[in-house]
């Protein structure tokens, strides 16, 4: 950019002085003419490459998602099942789902507590206004602040 700026500004001060006091000839103002519009033209040139090359990249992005999406999926199955790592690539929650199995479904909880106790551990899990409750390492139960 810096390499276009500098001859840019050269020309359009010369323009400009030029339009105050002394007139320039006929061949210099073409030759500012074409060399502006010469300048235009590379502008034009090397961005329309660039957006092509966004483009091209914007469907890498694309496809690298959907394949990193598409390995996730098939690790989970091959962890969990198919019916239950499906379900975990869902976002899916139900009673009975391991601790494990929520994390890999909406990774690590904004925050957890543990209360032992004599029937067992009593963990909560917090994300955001969700609260999922797990007795020995399994979900018993979930609740959603309202809001008033």
């Amino acid at each position: 950019m810096r390499r276009i700026f500098i001859p840019l500004f050269l020309i359009v001060n010369s323009i400009i002085f030029s339009q105050s006091e002394i007139k320039i000839s006929q061949e210099r103002y073409n030759f500012l003419v074409d060399s502006l519009t010469n300048e235009k033209s590379n502008l034009l040139n090397e961005k329309s490459a660039l957006l092509k090359q966004i483009d091209s990249l914007k469907q890498s992005i694309t496809k690298l998602t959907e394949n990193v999406e598409s390995a996730r999926i098939k690790q989970l199955i091959k962890k969990y099942g198919k019916e239950n790592g499906s379900r975990i690539a869902k976002g899916q929650v139900w009673k009975g789902m391991k601790e494990k199995m929520l994390e890999d479904s909406w990774g690590k909880p904004d925050k957890i507590t543990k209360n032992k106790e004599k029937w067992g551990l009593f963990t909560q899990w917090y994300y955001g206004e969700i609260t999922y409750f797990f007795k020995n390492g399994e979900m018993i139960g979930w609740e959603q602040k309202s809001e008033k």
